[in-house]
């Protein structure tokens, strides 16, 4: 055995553990095996396995939730440029990620803190996709709908068993945007968008 780990690599082990089998699989012991430490070496770090998973839900809030609201609240020139803005931030792999998402929301049927938790991020992404809404011109309640159409369908999009391949959602978002706002991006719009993701893409494979 190693001597020690860091807490990151702990936090590491445990968001894998989390996404790849449930949060009943995320225990101290099978994480310490994991890493090649004495069980003992865990408390240098966290005062127990529930501060761990406190952990976990404070990863998922600051990963998924802000890229949801950060580019819905960030100023953008139409709304097309704004949807597309949101389109770029869960498509990049380093600001939300799919697995972490689903994995918190199956931990939420278990445990009732964490539903309320669920719960309480849903509310804050819908209000930030209504406010983008609203702000370049769509009602009360026609913010409303389109928010909840455009976030609902981003979510049971990552349950599809053979989702589209990256060059297919690039070339549809156009599509996308026109069903979500009723108009299509700009070129200009488009070609930006496309090398934004791309370029997150790239960096997320190469490691940079």
């Amino acid at each position: 055995m190693t001597a020690r780990v860091s807490r990151d690599e702990w936090i590491g082990a445990a968001r894998r553990r989390l996404v790849e089998a449930g949060v009943g699989n995320v225990k101290v012991l099978s994480l310490a095996t994991e890493l090649g430490v004495a069980r003992s070496s865990f408390y240098w770090f966290f005062t127990n396995r529930q501060a761990l998973l406190d952990e976990l839900l404070d990863i998922w809030r600051s990963t998924n939730t802000d890229s949801t609201v950060a580019p819905a609240e960030c100023p953008a020139g139409s709304i097309e440029a704004s949807v597309l803005a949101v389109f770029e931030a869960w498509l990049d792999p380093t600001r939300f990620d799919p697995g972490l998402e689903f994995a918190v929301r199956s931990w939420a049927r278990r445990s009732e803190p964490v539903r309320r938790e669920l719960e309480k991020a849903d509310g804050t992404r819908l209000a930030a996709l209504a406010g983008m809404f609203a702000r370049h011109g769509f009602d009360h309640a026609s913010a409303a709908v389109r928010a909840r159409v455009m976030y609902f369908t981003q979510l049971s999009y990552y349950e599809v068993a053979e989702p589209e391949a990256l060059e297919t959602r690039l070339a549809n978002a156009p599509r996308y945007v026109e069903t979500f706002t009723g108009r299509r991006p700009t070129a200009a719009e488009q070609a930006a968008f496309e090398r934004a993701v791309l370029a997150a893409h790239r960096q997320a494979v190469n490691g940079d």
